[in-house]
Protein backbone atom coordinates (compact mmCIF):
# COMPACT_ATOMS: atom_id res chain seq x y z
CA UNK A 1 0.00 0.00 0.00
CA UNK A 2 2.71 1.83 0.76
CA UNK A 3 4.12 1.58 -2.55
CA UNK A 4 1.01 2.53 -4.72
CA UNK A 5 0.56 5.77 -2.71
CA UNK A 6 4.27 6.30 -3.37
CA UNK A 7 3.21 5.90 -7.29
CA UNK A 8 0.35 7.79 -6.91
CA UNK A 9 1.62 10.62 -5.88
CA UNK A 10 4.09 10.73 -8.34
CA UNK A 11 1.25 9.84 -10.89
CA UNK A 12 -0.55 12.95 -9.62
CA UNK A 13 2.80 15.14 -10.48
CA UNK A 14 2.78 14.03 -14.00
CA UNK A 15 -0.91 14.43 -14.25
CA UNK A 16 -0.38 18.20 -13.03
CA UNK A 17 2.81 18.93 -14.76
CA UNK A 18 1.32 17.61 -18.17
CA UNK A 19 -2.09 19.24 -17.65
CA UNK A 20 -0.09 22.66 -16.83
CA UNK A 21 1.71 22.11 -19.99
CA UNK A 22 -1.03 21.12 -22.57
CA UNK A 23 -3.06 24.33 -21.27
CA UNK A 24 0.20 26.11 -21.82
CA UNK A 25 1.02 25.12 -25.04
CA UNK A 26 -2.61 25.78 -25.87
CA UNK A 27 -2.81 29.29 -24.68
CA UNK A 28 0.48 30.09 -26.45
CA UNK A 29 -0.79 28.59 -29.87
CA UNK A 30 -4.45 30.51 -29.15
CA UNK A 31 -2.78 33.78 -28.41
CA UNK A 32 -0.28 33.72 -31.34
CA UNK A 33 -3.04 32.62 -33.33
CA UNK A 34 -5.13 35.17 -33.19
CA UNK A 35 -2.41 37.63 -32.78
CA UNK A 36 -1.24 37.18 -35.80
CA UNK A 37 -5.35 37.27 -37.22
CA UNK A 38 -6.02 40.35 -35.84
CA UNK A 39 -2.77 42.34 -36.59
CA UNK A 40 -3.55 41.21 -40.07
CA UNK A 41 -7.02 42.46 -40.05
CA UNK A 42 -5.80 45.38 -38.40
CA UNK A 43 -2.84 45.62 -40.62
CA UNK A 44 -4.73 45.52 -43.94
CA UNK A 45 -7.05 48.50 -42.54
CA UNK A 46 -4.35 50.67 -41.68
CA UNK A 47 -2.62 50.18 -45.09
CA UNK A 48 -6.14 51.12 -46.47
CA UNK A 49 -6.83 54.12 -44.59
CA UNK A 50 -2.86 55.48 -44.49
CA UNK A 51 -2.70 54.89 -48.39
CA UNK A 52 -6.45 56.66 -49.47
CA UNK A 53 -5.39 59.87 -46.88
CA UNK A 54 -1.84 60.32 -48.01
CA UNK A 55 -2.86 60.18 -51.95
CA UNK A 56 -5.87 62.67 -50.86
CA UNK A 57 -3.79 65.46 -48.91
CA UNK A 58 -0.69 64.93 -51.83
CA UNK A 59 -3.10 65.14 -54.49
CA UNK A 60 -4.56 68.24 -52.63
CA UNK A 61 -0.99 69.85 -52.55
CA UNK A 62 -0.03 68.69 -56.13
CA UNK A 63 -2.89 70.35 -57.48
CA UNK A 64 -2.55 73.14 -55.61
CA UNK A 65 1.41 73.27 -56.76
CA UNK A 66 0.02 72.89 -60.58
CA UNK A 67 -2.05 75.81 -60.30
CA UNK A 68 0.39 77.97 -59.28
CA UNK A 69 2.44 76.86 -61.22
CA UNK A 70 0.16 77.38 -64.37
CA UNK A 71 0.03 81.07 -63.00
CA UNK A 72 3.38 81.46 -62.49
CA UNK A 73 2.97 81.47 -66.57
CA UNK A 74 1.04 84.07 -67.11
CA UNK A 75 1.45 86.32 -69.45
CA UNK A 76 1.30 89.59 -67.27
CA UNK A 77 4.25 88.19 -65.34
CA UNK A 78 6.10 87.57 -68.41
CA UNK A 79 5.79 90.94 -69.42
CA UNK A 80 6.74 92.40 -66.13
CA UNK A 81 10.02 90.55 -65.85
CA UNK A 82 10.89 91.54 -69.53
CA UNK A 83 10.74 95.34 -68.90
CA UNK A 84 12.01 95.09 -65.04
CA UNK A 85 15.43 93.99 -66.01
CA UNK A 86 17.53 93.14 -62.93
CA UNK A 87 20.27 95.70 -63.69
CA UNK A 88 17.32 98.49 -63.63
CA UNK A 89 17.52 101.72 -60.63
CA UNK A 90 15.19 101.70 -57.95
CA UNK A 91 13.57 104.72 -59.26
CA UNK A 92 13.02 103.41 -62.47
CA UNK A 93 12.44 99.86 -60.95
CA UNK A 94 9.48 101.75 -59.03
CA UNK A 95 7.90 103.63 -61.74
CA UNK A 96 7.52 100.52 -64.43
CA UNK A 97 6.16 98.46 -61.74
CA UNK A 98 3.52 100.68 -61.38
CA UNK A 99 2.48 100.50 -64.69
CA UNK A 100 2.36 96.43 -64.60
CA UNK A 101 0.89 96.13 -61.12
CA UNK A 102 -2.35 96.66 -62.23
CA UNK A 103 -2.01 94.11 -65.13
CA UNK A 104 -1.03 91.66 -62.69
CA UNK A 105 -3.53 92.21 -59.96
CA UNK A 106 -6.15 91.72 -62.46
CA UNK A 107 -4.86 88.52 -63.56
CA UNK A 108 -4.23 87.63 -60.22
CA UNK A 109 -7.73 87.95 -59.25
CA UNK A 110 -9.03 86.76 -62.47
CA UNK A 111 -6.84 83.37 -61.04
CA UNK A 112 -8.32 83.44 -58.06
CA UNK A 113 -11.89 83.44 -58.75
CA UNK A 114 -11.83 81.04 -61.29
CA UNK A 115 -9.40 78.32 -60.85
CA UNK A 116 -8.14 78.26 -57.73
CA UNK A 117 -10.38 78.19 -54.80
CA UNK A 118 -8.36 77.55 -51.89
CA UNK A 119 -7.87 80.65 -50.42
CA UNK A 120 -4.70 82.65 -50.21
CA UNK A 121 -3.69 83.99 -47.39
CA UNK A 122 -0.90 85.51 -49.36
CA UNK A 123 1.15 85.80 -52.50
CA UNK A 124 4.34 87.03 -53.33
CA UNK A 125 6.53 87.38 -56.26
CA UNK A 126 10.11 88.09 -55.98
CA UNK A 127 12.87 88.99 -58.53
CA UNK A 128 16.38 87.22 -58.25
CA UNK A 129 17.50 90.43 -56.75
CA UNK A 130 15.05 90.11 -54.28
CA UNK A 131 13.16 92.54 -55.24
CA UNK A 132 9.11 92.11 -55.15
CA UNK A 133 7.27 92.37 -58.34
CA UNK A 134 4.10 91.77 -56.56
CA UNK A 135 2.46 91.58 -53.18
CA UNK A 136 -0.82 90.23 -51.84
CA UNK A 137 -1.06 91.74 -48.91
CA UNK A 138 1.94 94.38 -48.22
CA UNK A 139 2.69 97.67 -50.10
CA UNK A 140 5.49 97.52 -52.49
CA UNK A 141 8.35 99.81 -50.99
CA UNK A 142 10.32 100.48 -54.20
CA UNK A 143 13.63 100.53 -52.37
CA UNK A 144 13.05 97.26 -49.99
CA UNK A 145 14.76 93.68 -51.28
CA UNK A 146 13.30 90.64 -49.56
CA UNK A 147 15.79 88.98 -46.82
CA UNK A 148 16.03 85.47 -45.94
CA UNK A 149 15.87 82.33 -48.26
CA UNK A 150 13.74 82.76 -51.17
CA UNK A 151 15.90 81.67 -53.75
CA UNK A 152 14.52 77.82 -54.82
CA UNK A 153 15.22 76.14 -57.80
CA UNK A 154 12.33 73.18 -57.85
CA UNK A 155 8.86 73.64 -56.26
CA UNK A 156 9.37 73.47 -52.29
CA UNK A 157 6.73 72.85 -49.43
CA UNK A 158 6.40 73.62 -45.80
CA UNK A 159 4.16 73.61 -43.25
CA UNK A 160 3.96 76.28 -40.98
CA UNK A 161 1.98 78.12 -37.85
CA UNK A 162 1.47 82.26 -39.07
CA UNK A 163 1.86 84.90 -35.90
CA UNK A 164 -1.99 84.46 -34.86
CA UNK A 165 -1.68 80.19 -34.57
CA UNK A 166 -3.20 79.34 -38.11
CA UNK A 167 -1.45 76.64 -39.77
CA UNK A 168 -0.85 77.28 -43.27
CA UNK A 169 0.82 75.31 -46.50
CA UNK A 170 3.78 77.62 -47.83
CA UNK A 171 4.44 76.82 -51.21
CA UNK A 172 7.44 78.24 -52.95
CA UNK A 173 8.31 77.54 -56.78
CA UNK A 174 10.76 78.88 -59.45
CA UNK A 175 9.52 81.24 -62.27
CA UNK A 176 11.51 80.34 -65.65
CA UNK A 177 11.50 82.30 -68.68
CA UNK A 178 10.95 80.83 -71.91
CA UNK A 179 14.89 80.43 -72.44
CA UNK A 180 14.72 78.16 -68.99
CA UNK A 181 16.52 80.79 -67.57
CA UNK A 182 15.13 81.71 -63.67
CA UNK A 183 13.38 85.02 -63.52
CA UNK A 184 12.04 85.33 -59.98
CA UNK A 185 10.12 82.87 -57.19
CA UNK A 186 6.04 82.88 -56.47
CA UNK A 187 5.84 81.92 -52.52
CA UNK A 188 2.26 81.25 -51.58
CA UNK A 189 0.09 80.92 -48.48
CA UNK A 190 -2.49 79.16 -47.51
CA UNK A 191 -4.78 77.38 -45.18
CA UNK A 192 -4.16 74.07 -44.26
CA UNK A 193 -7.30 73.36 -42.18
CA UNK A 194 -8.65 71.49 -45.23
CA UNK A 195 -6.43 68.36 -44.57
CA UNK A 196 -8.72 68.13 -41.13
CA UNK A 197 -11.52 66.72 -42.86
CA UNK A 198 -9.39 63.91 -44.42
CA UNK A 199 -7.60 63.13 -41.07
CA UNK A 200 -10.08 63.67 -38.26
CA UNK A 201 -12.51 61.17 -39.92
CA UNK A 202 -12.96 58.35 -37.63
CA UNK A 203 -14.12 55.65 -40.60
CA UNK A 204 -11.75 52.65 -40.45
CA UNK A 205 -10.15 53.47 -37.38
CA UNK A 206 -10.00 51.47 -34.24
CA UNK A 207 -11.07 53.38 -30.66
CA UNK A 208 -7.79 53.78 -30.12
CA UNK A 209 -6.83 54.84 -33.74
CA UNK A 210 -5.40 58.10 -35.09
CA UNK A 211 -4.38 59.73 -38.55
CA UNK A 212 -2.02 62.78 -38.35
CA UNK A 213 0.44 64.65 -40.11
CA UNK A 214 4.77 65.51 -39.26
CA UNK A 215 6.31 68.05 -41.05
CA UNK A 216 10.29 68.41 -41.53
CA UNK A 217 10.82 69.71 -38.58
CA UNK A 218 9.48 66.47 -36.48
CA UNK A 219 6.59 68.77 -35.26
CA UNK A 220 3.40 67.96 -35.51
CA UNK A 221 0.90 69.47 -37.74
CA UNK A 222 -2.69 68.95 -37.43
CA UNK A 223 -4.81 67.94 -34.33
CA UNK A 224 -4.44 65.26 -31.96
CA UNK A 225 -7.20 62.69 -30.44
CA UNK A 226 -5.19 62.06 -27.26
CA UNK A 227 -3.77 65.60 -26.76
CA UNK A 228 -4.93 69.33 -26.52
CA UNK A 229 -3.01 72.29 -28.57
CA UNK A 230 -0.62 69.67 -30.61
CA UNK A 231 -0.14 71.53 -33.60
CA UNK A 232 3.65 73.08 -33.75
CA UNK A 233 4.14 72.50 -29.88
CA UNK A 234 4.05 68.52 -29.95
CA UNK A 235 7.75 67.28 -31.16
CA UNK A 236 7.25 63.62 -33.27
CA UNK A 237 10.56 61.98 -33.22
CA UNK A 238 9.28 58.75 -33.72
CA UNK A 239 10.82 55.36 -35.51
CA UNK A 240 7.84 55.78 -38.39
CA UNK A 241 8.97 60.02 -38.61
CA UNK A 242 12.91 58.89 -38.54
CA UNK A 243 12.30 56.55 -41.36
CA UNK A 244 10.80 58.66 -43.96
CA UNK A 245 13.10 62.38 -43.48
CA UNK A 246 16.42 60.14 -43.15
CA UNK A 247 15.90 57.84 -45.60
CA UNK A 248 12.28 58.35 -47.40
CA UNK A 249 10.90 54.98 -46.50
CA UNK A 250 7.33 53.96 -45.44
CA UNK A 251 6.51 51.85 -42.26
CA UNK A 252 4.44 48.91 -42.53
CA UNK A 253 2.70 47.13 -40.07
CA UNK A 254 5.28 48.07 -37.38
CA UNK A 255 5.24 48.15 -33.47
CA UNK A 256 7.23 51.03 -31.54
CA UNK A 257 6.77 54.07 -29.44
CA UNK A 258 4.79 56.86 -30.95
CA UNK A 259 4.86 60.58 -29.38
CA UNK A 260 3.02 59.46 -25.89
CA UNK A 261 5.74 57.16 -25.48
CA UNK A 262 2.85 54.33 -26.20
CA UNK A 263 3.10 51.31 -28.13
CA UNK A 264 1.32 51.40 -31.43
CA UNK A 265 1.22 49.35 -34.33
CA UNK A 266 1.39 51.81 -36.88
CA UNK A 267 1.80 52.69 -40.78
CA UNK A 268 3.34 56.05 -42.49
CA UNK A 269 2.14 57.20 -45.71
CA UNK A 270 5.82 59.08 -46.86
CA UNK A 271 5.63 62.23 -48.77
CA UNK A 272 9.17 63.74 -48.29
CA UNK A 273 9.25 66.13 -51.61
CA UNK A 274 6.18 67.72 -49.92
CA UNK A 275 7.05 68.56 -46.69
CA UNK A 276 5.04 65.89 -44.75
CA UNK A 277 4.83 62.46 -43.42
CA UNK A 278 1.44 61.14 -42.10
CA UNK A 279 1.12 58.01 -39.80
CA UNK A 280 -1.73 56.13 -39.23
CA UNK A 281 -1.99 54.32 -35.69
CA UNK A 282 -3.56 52.23 -33.31
CA UNK A 283 -2.51 51.49 -29.33
CA UNK A 284 -0.94 48.08 -29.52
CA UNK A 285 -2.58 46.98 -25.93
CA UNK A 286 -6.29 47.95 -27.89
CA UNK A 287 -5.64 45.54 -30.25
CA UNK A 288 -4.43 42.31 -27.83
CA UNK A 289 -7.37 43.17 -25.28
CA UNK A 290 -9.21 40.27 -26.62
CA UNK A 291 -6.94 38.04 -26.69
CA UNK A 292 -5.21 38.73 -22.98
CA UNK A 293 -8.79 38.28 -21.71
CA UNK A 294 -9.36 34.45 -23.88
CA UNK A 295 -5.92 33.74 -22.48
CA UNK A 296 -6.45 34.49 -18.81
CA UNK A 297 -9.59 32.60 -19.02
CA UNK A 298 -8.19 29.86 -20.68
CA UNK A 299 -5.47 29.85 -17.71
CA UNK A 300 -8.09 30.24 -14.84
CA UNK A 301 -10.51 27.34 -16.38
CA UNK A 302 -7.31 25.12 -16.98
CA UNK A 303 -5.66 26.09 -13.25
CA UNK A 304 -9.43 25.32 -11.66
CA UNK A 305 -9.62 22.19 -13.11
CA UNK A 306 -6.62 20.50 -12.56
CA UNK A 307 -6.48 21.46 -8.78
CA UNK A 308 -9.54 19.98 -8.21
CA UNK A 309 -8.75 16.77 -10.15
CA UNK A 310 -5.27 16.39 -8.41
CA UNK A 311 -6.91 17.03 -4.36
CA UNK A 312 -9.72 14.24 -5.12
CA UNK A 313 -7.67 11.55 -6.81
CA UNK A 314 -4.49 12.43 -4.31
CA UNK A 315 -7.14 11.59 -1.31
CA UNK A 316 -9.15 8.31 -2.89
CA UNK A 317 -5.78 6.62 -4.23
CA UNK A 318 -4.75 5.81 -0.53
CA UNK A 319 -8.20 3.61 -0.30
CA UNK A 320 -8.51 1.51 -3.15
CA UNK A 321 -5.86 0.81 -5.83
CA UNK A 322 -8.16 -1.40 -8.63
CA UNK A 323 -10.79 1.86 -9.69
CA UNK A 324 -7.49 4.49 -8.76
CA UNK A 325 -5.61 2.46 -11.37
CA UNK A 326 -8.26 2.70 -13.78
CA UNK A 327 -8.55 6.81 -13.27
CA UNK A 328 -4.35 6.39 -13.78
CA UNK A 329 -4.82 5.46 -17.13
CA UNK A 330 -8.15 7.91 -18.20
CA UNK A 331 -5.80 10.55 -17.00
CA UNK A 332 -2.98 9.27 -18.82
CA UNK A 333 -4.95 9.44 -21.78
CA UNK A 334 -6.15 12.77 -21.50
CA UNK A 335 -3.26 14.51 -20.87
CA UNK A 336 -1.93 12.78 -24.06
CA UNK A 337 -4.78 14.80 -25.66
CA UNK A 338 -7.63 11.73 -25.70
CA UNK A 339 -10.59 13.89 -24.73
CA UNK A 340 -12.93 11.49 -25.16
CA UNK A 341 -12.08 9.00 -22.26
CA UNK A 342 -14.23 8.70 -19.75
CA UNK A 343 -14.40 6.05 -16.77
CA UNK A 344 -17.75 5.60 -15.91
CA UNK A 345 -16.60 3.74 -12.20
CA UNK A 346 -19.45 2.89 -10.46
CA UNK A 347 -18.92 1.67 -6.56
CA UNK A 348 -21.71 3.48 -5.03
CA UNK A 349 -19.23 5.17 -3.10
CA UNK A 350 -16.76 8.19 -3.07
CA UNK A 351 -14.68 6.45 -5.60
CA UNK A 352 -18.01 6.70 -7.95
CA UNK A 353 -18.18 10.35 -7.11
CA UNK A 354 -14.77 11.19 -8.18
CA UNK A 355 -15.01 9.00 -11.32
CA UNK A 356 -17.88 11.33 -12.14
CA UNK A 357 -16.02 14.54 -11.34
CA UNK A 358 -12.94 13.42 -13.37
CA UNK A 359 -15.69 12.40 -16.08
CA UNK A 360 -16.43 16.30 -16.22
CA UNK A 361 -13.40 17.63 -16.15
CA UNK A 362 -12.73 15.81 -19.46
CA UNK A 363 -16.33 16.82 -20.79
CA UNK A 364 -15.14 20.52 -19.70
CA UNK A 365 -11.94 20.57 -21.13
CA UNK A 366 -13.36 18.90 -24.13
CA UNK A 367 -16.18 21.70 -24.49
CA UNK A 368 -12.94 24.39 -23.66
CA UNK A 369 -11.08 23.25 -26.60
CA UNK A 370 -14.06 23.04 -28.89
CA UNK A 371 -15.17 26.62 -27.55
CA UNK A 372 -11.58 27.93 -28.66
CA UNK A 373 -11.60 26.13 -31.75
CA UNK A 374 -14.82 27.87 -32.17
CA UNK A 375 -13.53 31.24 -31.57
CA UNK A 376 -10.96 30.80 -33.81
CA UNK A 377 -13.06 29.90 -37.00
CA UNK A 378 -15.25 32.92 -36.11
CA UNK A 379 -12.11 34.99 -36.26
CA UNK A 380 -11.40 33.63 -39.32
CA UNK A 381 -14.75 34.08 -40.57
CA UNK A 382 -14.67 37.92 -39.02
CA UNK A 383 -10.97 38.14 -41.27
CA UNK A 384 -12.74 36.75 -44.73
CA UNK A 385 -15.75 39.69 -44.15
CA UNK A 386 -12.95 42.63 -43.56
CA UNK A 387 -10.56 41.08 -46.02
CA UNK A 388 -13.50 41.53 -48.66
CA UNK A 389 -15.28 44.38 -47.43
CA UNK A 390 -13.07 46.95 -49.49
CA UNK A 391 -12.61 44.32 -52.22
CA UNK A 392 -14.06 46.33 -55.23
CA UNK A 393 -13.30 49.61 -56.01
CA UNK A 394 -14.39 51.89 -58.66
CA UNK A 395 -14.68 55.19 -60.86
CA UNK A 396 -18.69 56.05 -60.49
CA UNK A 397 -21.24 58.78 -60.54
CA UNK A 398 -23.02 58.95 -57.24
CA UNK A 399 -26.64 60.22 -57.42
CA UNK A 400 -28.77 61.28 -54.49
CA UNK A 401 -32.77 62.47 -54.66
CA UNK A 402 -33.74 63.79 -51.02
CA UNK A 403 -37.28 65.08 -50.42
CA UNK A 404 -37.68 68.90 -49.09
CA UNK A 405 -38.58 69.58 -45.84
CA UNK A 406 -40.30 66.23 -44.68
CA UNK A 407 -39.45 66.49 -41.38
CA UNK A 408 -41.54 69.65 -41.05
CA UNK A 409 -44.62 68.18 -43.57
CA UNK A 410 -45.18 64.68 -41.69
CA UNK A 411 -44.76 65.68 -38.69
CA UNK A 412 -48.22 65.91 -38.45
CA UNK A 413 -48.65 62.47 -39.95
CA UNK A 414 -49.56 59.26 -38.42
CA UNK A 415 -47.22 56.38 -38.64
CA UNK A 416 -49.04 54.73 -41.60
CA UNK A 417 -49.29 58.60 -43.42
CA UNK A 418 -45.64 58.77 -42.88
CA UNK A 419 -45.43 55.02 -44.21
CA UNK A 420 -47.19 55.22 -47.32
CA UNK A 421 -45.94 58.87 -48.36
CA UNK A 422 -42.46 57.60 -48.25
CA UNK A 423 -43.76 54.62 -50.16
CA UNK A 424 -45.14 56.97 -52.73
CA UNK A 425 -41.49 58.49 -53.30
CA UNK A 426 -39.81 55.44 -53.24
CA UNK A 427 -42.14 52.96 -55.66
CA UNK A 428 -41.54 56.40 -58.22
CA UNK A 429 -38.05 56.91 -58.02
CA UNK A 430 -36.52 53.33 -58.03
CA UNK A 431 -38.35 52.04 -61.15
CA UNK A 432 -36.74 55.15 -63.32
CA UNK A 433 -33.00 54.44 -61.98
CA UNK A 434 -33.42 50.64 -62.63
CA UNK A 435 -34.50 52.15 -65.94
CA UNK A 436 -31.12 53.62 -66.82
CA UNK A 437 -29.44 50.82 -65.52
CA UNK A 438 -28.66 52.64 -61.87
CA UNK A 439 -28.03 51.01 -58.79
CA UNK A 440 -30.20 52.00 -55.62
CA UNK A 441 -28.17 51.45 -52.45
CA UNK A 442 -30.15 52.59 -49.71
CA UNK A 443 -33.16 54.91 -48.25
CA UNK A 444 -31.51 57.61 -46.14
CA UNK A 445 -34.23 58.85 -43.58
CA UNK A 446 -36.08 60.78 -46.86
CA UNK A 447 -33.26 60.63 -49.69
CA UNK A 448 -32.17 57.51 -51.83
CA UNK A 449 -28.70 57.23 -52.61
CA UNK A 450 -28.18 55.42 -55.96
CA UNK A 451 -24.87 54.87 -58.13
CA UNK A 452 -23.65 54.30 -61.90
CA UNK A 453 -20.14 52.39 -62.12
CA UNK A 454 -18.16 53.71 -64.62
CA UNK A 455 -17.90 50.38 -67.01
CA UNK A 456 -16.88 50.09 -71.16
CA UNK A 457 -20.52 51.28 -72.01
CA UNK A 458 -19.50 54.98 -73.00
CA UNK A 459 -23.79 55.79 -72.37
CA UNK A 460 -23.22 55.42 -68.89
CA UNK A 461 -22.53 59.65 -67.76
CA UNK A 462 -25.67 60.29 -70.37
CA UNK A 463 -28.01 57.56 -68.85
CA UNK A 464 -27.06 58.95 -65.06
CA UNK A 465 -28.06 62.85 -66.68
CA UNK A 466 -31.13 61.77 -68.17
CA UNK A 467 -31.69 59.44 -65.40
CA UNK A 468 -32.17 62.32 -63.34
CA UNK A 469 -33.90 64.63 -65.32
CA UNK A 470 -36.59 62.22 -65.61
CA UNK A 471 -36.78 61.97 -62.00
CA UNK A 472 -36.94 66.30 -62.15
CA UNK A 473 -39.86 65.62 -63.84
CA UNK A 474 -41.91 63.31 -62.32
CA UNK A 475 -43.15 65.55 -59.55
CA UNK A 476 -46.49 66.25 -61.38
CA UNK A 477 -47.11 62.01 -61.10
CA UNK A 478 -46.21 61.93 -57.81
CA UNK A 479 -48.26 65.23 -56.06
CA UNK A 480 -51.57 63.74 -57.85
CA UNK A 481 -50.73 60.29 -55.91
CA UNK A 482 -50.43 61.60 -53.21
CA UNK A 483 -53.17 64.19 -53.53
CA UNK A 484 -55.20 61.27 -54.43
CA UNK A 485 -54.45 59.83 -50.93
CA UNK A 486 -54.95 62.83 -49.12
CA UNK A 487 -51.41 63.63 -48.52
CA UNK A 488 -48.83 66.25 -48.92
CA UNK A 489 -47.55 67.40 -52.17
CA UNK A 490 -43.84 66.09 -52.71
CA UNK A 491 -40.82 68.16 -53.66
CA UNK A 492 -37.02 67.23 -54.03
CA UNK A 493 -33.45 68.27 -54.99
CA UNK A 494 -31.29 65.72 -56.94
CA UNK A 495 -27.10 65.78 -56.82
CA UNK A 496 -24.75 64.10 -58.21
CA UNK A 497 -20.91 64.04 -57.91
CA UNK A 498 -17.96 61.48 -60.16
CA UNK A 499 -14.81 60.18 -58.22
CA UNK A 500 -13.48 56.48 -56.80
CA UNK A 501 -15.82 54.72 -54.93
CA UNK A 502 -15.62 51.57 -52.24
CA UNK A 503 -18.12 49.32 -52.53
CA UNK A 504 -18.84 47.43 -49.22
CA UNK A 505 -19.47 43.60 -49.65
CA UNK A 506 -19.72 41.10 -47.33
CA UNK A 507 -18.70 37.36 -47.64
CA UNK A 508 -21.99 36.56 -49.42
CA UNK A 509 -20.93 39.21 -52.03
CA UNK A 510 -24.17 41.12 -51.88
CA UNK A 511 -23.79 45.10 -52.04
CA UNK A 512 -24.48 46.37 -48.90
CA UNK A 513 -23.38 49.97 -49.38
CA UNK A 514 -20.67 52.27 -51.18
CA UNK A 515 -18.16 54.54 -49.62
CA UNK A 516 -15.77 57.66 -50.64
CA UNK A 517 -15.53 61.25 -51.49
CA UNK A 518 -18.09 61.64 -54.23
CA UNK A 519 -20.94 59.63 -51.39
CA UNK A 520 -19.78 63.48 -49.47
CA UNK A 521 -19.86 65.74 -52.17
CA UNK A 522 -22.98 64.89 -53.60
CA UNK A 523 -24.77 64.98 -49.57
CA UNK A 524 -23.10 68.30 -49.22
CA UNK A 525 -24.14 70.02 -52.27
CA UNK A 526 -27.59 68.72 -52.51
CA UNK A 527 -28.73 71.66 -50.91
CA UNK A 528 -28.05 74.08 -53.24
CA UNK A 529 -30.56 72.42 -56.04
CA UNK A 530 -33.62 74.07 -56.23
CA UNK A 531 -37.00 72.16 -55.66
CA UNK A 532 -36.97 69.69 -58.46
CA UNK A 533 -33.91 70.61 -60.13
CA UNK A 534 -30.47 69.07 -60.92
CA UNK A 535 -27.22 70.02 -59.27
CA UNK A 536 -23.73 68.32 -60.28
CA UNK A 537 -19.93 69.43 -59.16
CA UNK A 538 -17.03 70.08 -61.37
CA UNK A 539 -16.23 66.43 -61.98
CA UNK A 540 -19.14 65.51 -63.58
CA UNK A 541 -19.19 68.81 -65.49
CA UNK A 542 -16.00 68.43 -66.53
CA UNK A 543 -16.59 65.23 -68.26
CA UNK A 544 -20.46 66.28 -69.38
CA UNK A 545 -19.85 69.38 -70.66
CA UNK A 546 -19.68 68.31 -74.20
CA UNK A 547 -22.84 66.31 -74.25
CA UNK A 548 -26.17 67.72 -75.62
CA UNK A 549 -26.68 69.12 -71.82
CA UNK A 550 -27.03 72.64 -70.72
CA UNK A 551 -25.42 73.83 -67.74
CA UNK A 552 -25.37 76.60 -65.77
CA UNK A 553 -23.00 77.66 -62.94
CA UNK A 554 -23.59 78.85 -59.70
CA UNK A 555 -22.18 82.20 -58.23
CA UNK A 556 -19.55 81.48 -56.00
CA UNK A 557 -20.61 83.98 -53.84
CA UNK A 558 -23.65 81.84 -52.92
CA UNK A 559 -21.40 78.77 -51.87
CA UNK A 560 -19.10 80.14 -50.35
CA UNK A 561 -18.74 76.96 -48.12
CA UNK A 562 -18.01 75.01 -50.22
CA UNK A 563 -14.09 74.10 -52.52
CA UNK A 564 -15.66 73.29 -55.69
CA UNK A 565 -18.02 74.66 -58.61
CA UNK A 566 -21.38 73.41 -58.69
CA UNK A 567 -23.69 73.23 -61.75
CA UNK A 568 -27.24 73.05 -62.80
CA UNK A 569 -28.20 70.85 -65.16
CA UNK A 570 -31.44 71.56 -67.94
Amino acid sequence: MKSFVSISTKLIILMLAISIASIAVTTGLAYNFTDTIIKNNIKESLKDESETRGNTISSIIESRINKLQSFSQNQAIKNAFNVLIPGIDDVSFHNILEEQLPLIQTEFYSFQLNEFEAGLRDLQIINMRGKPIFSLNEKIDPITYIKGNFKVSKPTVEFVQDVDKTRLIKISLPIFSENGNQQGVLIASMGSGVFDNVLLNRFGLHDTGEVYLVNQNRMMISESIFLENTPFNQKVDTFAVSECFDNGKNVEAEVYPDYRNVDIFGYSYCAKDLGFVLLTEVDESAILKPITELQNMIILVGISLIVIASVVTFILSRRISQPILKLRDAAQQLSSGNFDVRTNIQTNDEIEQLSTSFDDMAKTIQETISAIGKRENIIKQQGNILSRFFEEKHDSYVCLIDLVGSLKITKSLTIEQKQQYGKIFSDAVIPIIKKYKGIPIKIVDDAILFYFPLTEDEDVLTNMLKCCLELSKMDKEINAKTKSENLPGISYRISSAFGLVHEAKTSDSSLDDIFGEPVNIAFKINQYALPNTIVIDNSVYERAKKLDFKFTKLDQSLIRDLEYSIFIVT
